[in-house]
Order: C-alpha cells, then structure tokens, then sequence
C-alpha cells in the first residue's frame, strides 16, 4: 500500500475542495456563477407569474425600481463574462473572426451591439473601474456606463491622469439625475470645456465613438407611417403628404442626425430650393470644388435656413421671430476659456465656430446679479415682453416642470401668481411651461414657487405627496452649475 502525500492528493488539495474552493457553492458544488444564475432563473420564474395588479402605487414604484437595480447588476456579471471570454481567446477556437463576432453569433446581438459589449467589457476593468464599481452596486444603467465611456473617449489627448478620474466622477455624479442623452449631451459640454485648441468638433474627438456615421448604432428614427407600402408608394386613396416624417437625432459626436420621407411634391420643392444653393464653387484660382455632393447639399441645407432666418418671414414664436440662439459665458466670449458655448437646444458650440458666428451677431446681455437692471415691467403688460422671456429662458433652460426637456422655443410664459389676482409680469413671477405641463399644473393642484435662489420648484398635491416636498427639474440647471465641479469647470 503507497502511502499518498497530503499535499498532492486531490481529494484533501484545497483548490478542489469544494468545502474550501471559494469559486464553488458548497450547496450545490457547482461553480458560483453557474448556481448563483441557477438561483436568479427561479427567482425570474416566479416573478413572471406573480400578480403584480395587487401592488399598491408604492409597492410598484418601489418593484421597478428594485428590477432596475438588479438588471444593472446582472449586465456587470455579462460584461465580466464577455471579458473573460475575449481573455480566452474563445473565438479563434470557434472559428470566429473576433470576440464580437462571437458575441453576435452566440447572442444573436447586432454587430453594433457586440462591440459596444466588449469595449465596455475591457474597459470597466482599466480606465473606467469607478464605472464599473457603480455598474455592479446598481447605482447606473449598462446605458449610462455606455455613454460615460463614450464621454471619456472623447476627452482631447494629453490630458493628465488626474483629469480623467475627475471627469469620470463628475458623470457619474450627474448619472444619478440624467438618462443616457442627457448624458451624452453633459459628456460634449465637457470635453468642449476641456479642449484647449479648436479642431471642431473639439479636441482631438474620438476616433469611432461607436455612433457617428454607423448606420447600425441607431435603431429607426421614428416610426414610419403606415400608410403605404415599405418602398414609399402611397396606400390607394391615402394622402401622398401623409407619408411625410422627419427626425432629428442628436449623435454623442456633438452632430445630428437628419433623416425622413417626403412624398413627391414636398421632395421637389426641396430639390428646387437646394439645387442653387448647392452647385460647385470652383475657387478664385480656378482650382475644383473639394467638397462632396453630400457635402455641397448639406452646405446648401443651412445657407438656406440662414437666408430664411435672417429674411424674418417666420412666424414669431413666443413673441420672438425665430432665429439662432447662443447662450455664451461672459469668459467664453472674451476667449479665456470656461464652459462652452451652447445652441438654444442645449448642443455645444466648439471656440472656433463661437469666434465665426460672434463677427456678425446681435449680442444681448442677461444678467441676474445686483449690478443688473431689473427686467420687470410690473402691472403695465399680461404677456411677457421679449426681453423678459429672454431673461426667463436664460434662467429656466427649458420647461421648467420636473423631469421635461421640452426646449424654451415649445413653451410658454406661465405667471406664478396670476396676472388677474394682482401677480406682475417680472422675472420673479414668471416660469417657462410647455403647453401639456401648462395646462396641467392649471388643473391638478399643482403649486408652483420660486424657491430662495429663485428657481422654479413645484409643491405635488396631498394625494400625491403628503408632504408636498419641493421638486425641481435637473434638466432646467445650467450646464456650467452641473459641470461646476468638473475638470476645467
């Protein structure tokens, strides 16, 4: 009989030990992974069949939220997943051309999808670990996290370490009040803050943000009308004009996408308009015209706007004639850097194109701290003049209601204290509403309030909160107050 020694016999090795392995459920003596998942597919079971119309309004609110949390946590183990099998190399022995490649086959994902999997799988394990850290605890969506490393990709190069770890830090504070396009919209204000020398769109950007120009990073831009067939023929005896529909996507590249059907008469009209804006400009040597034919249309798309703008033949919009709104920090003007530009639809503007559009605009100036002229015309008018809805728009962003985005050019000028009762027309009295949140604070006991900084806050009726605890909109604070704490801010 051979006696066996204890430290290489299998039977008592602690790395096989299923008592002692740490990476085996002693329960089971499965792997952790594998039982933990065994677990959550019973767990899931159940759910399904549970009847979730005996949840009190609490109880709902609160289920949602706890299936938001576990959703995120379950994405973190997928990405660590991903990532140990790209470790593994188990592509190249299933004969596919990369890890995403097998993601996509195995998970029947879009290509797009696939990446995008992987990339945040290796990098929630590098630069982006705090994004990771909060992935696992719940606290963001795997949607967040994706934009978060698109922000950070997109930061100028040269940038120290320290820099990154604050920018990180700073999205995911603002992670906690913004869904992902919101986010990615913050993520274009900062990297614009950051970057020092203009090669707009900004900095040196990224090289593929995974988005821009991919035509599989977008699903659909809205849905499409029914009422003809799929190759854009008209259903019989349907309006032709009822096919049309236009969308307009904001890109995490600071670009937006343009896409939509026009039936035949709206698409003539359109190519009548272009067609001499758009033609070849040899230059003054002779030399050809560089730019593409898509690119001499799109030249030709905003000269036309800007000639119909600037004839000021629209109609006036909230008692000001349309035209293109900049919103411009004092420094960023002056050019001694600071938080960007911005469009009126909340799009950062890079320094070279602010220093274009500066050298042939009308500047006006709102200010709110002592030194300024008070814009308050008292009792004398009802209707907000457009100075004082300048003033109201620079303060409020948008519709000021919690949690709307609606741009200032939807909404319309709400007293807080009614014109009728004695309230005056004064920045202090008044707060940008859209038509819907308008009408509905009007009829469903809704307080409205400037609060002791002398932002709008709104009171819930009792029968929503009892406590009627003050809410406001995140999407009303400037960029500059939410990247305050930013690098560069």
């Amino acid at each position: 009989m051979t006696a066996t020694d204890p430290a290489t016999d299998p039977a008592t090795d602690p790395a096989t030990d299923p008592a002692t392995d740490p990476a085996t459920d002693p329960a089971t003596g499965q792997h952790r992974v594998l039982s933990g998942l065994v677990g959550v597919a019973g767990q899931v079971g159940g759910l399904v069949e549970a009847p979730v119309w005996s949840l009190s309004d609490a109880e709902l609110y609160g289920a949602l939220d706890d299936c938001s949390v576990e959703l995120a946590r379950l994405a973190a183990v997928r990405l660590a997943l991903a990532r140990e099998a790209h470790g593994r190399n188990l592509a190249a022995r299933e004969g596919a051309a990369g890890t995403a490649a097998l993601l996509r086959e195995r998970l029947r994902m879009r290509p797009v999808d696939a990446r995008r999997l992987l990339d945040l799988a290796i990098a929630v394990d590098g630069p982006l670990a705090a994004t990771g850290a909060a992935l696992t605890a719940g606290v963001i969506t795997v949607e967040q996290a994706w934009e978060i490393h698109l922000a950070l990709r997109s930061l100028p190069r040269g940038l120290g370490a320290e820099v990154y770890t604050a920018a990180e830090a700073s999205l995911l504070e603002l992670a906690w009040m913004f869904d992902p396009a919101e986010l990615a919209r913050l993520g274009r204000h900062l990297r614009e803050q950051l970057t020092q020398i203009d090669t707009s769109p900004g900095g040196d950007g990224p090289t593929d943000t995974g988005h821009h120009n991919d035509p599989d990073s977008q699903s659909d831009a809205g849905d499409q009308s029914d009422a003809g067939d799929r190759d854009g023929r008209p259903g019989p005896g349907s309006d032709p004009a009822d096919r049309r529909g236009l969308w307009l996507t904001d890109l995490p590249g600071g670009t937006t996408r343009i896409s939509g059907t026009l039936d035949a008469e709206a698409a003539a009209l359109l190519r009548s308009a272009l067609d001499p804006l758009a033609g070849p400009r040899p230059g003054d040597d002779g030399t050809a015209d560089p730019r593409s034919p898509a690119r001499r249309r799109a030249d030709a798309f905003v000269e036309l706007f800007h000639r119909v703008l600037g004839a000021g033949v629209l109609p006036v919009t909230g008692g000001v004639r349309p035209h293109l709104t900049v919103t411009v920090p004092w420094a960023a003007l002056l050019g001694h850097g600071g938080p960007p530009a911005s469009t009126g639809w909340g799009q950062p503007l890079p320094a070279g194109v602010l220093r274009r559009l500066a050298c042939d605009a009308s500047v006006g100036r709102v200010l709110f701290d002592a030194a300024s002229v008070p814009l308050d015309v008292g009792r004398a008018y009802r209707s907000a003049p457009a100075d004082l809805r300048r003033a109201v728009i620079a303060r409020d962003v948008c519709c000021a209601y919690p949690g709307c985005d609606r741009p200032s050019s939807w909404c319309e000028i709400h007293h807080v204290r009614h014109w009728i009762d004695g309230g005056e027309t004064s920045l202090d009295n008044l707060v940008l509403l859209c038509g819907y949140h308008h009408r509905f604070v009007h009829h469903q006991g809704w307080t409205v309030r400037l609060g002791p900084d002398r932002r709008p806050e709104f009171l819930p009726p009792p029968w929503i909160d009892l406590a009627r605890k003050p809410r406001r909109n995140p999407y009303s604070r400037h960029t500059a107050d939410l990247l305050h704490t930013a690098p560069g801010g």
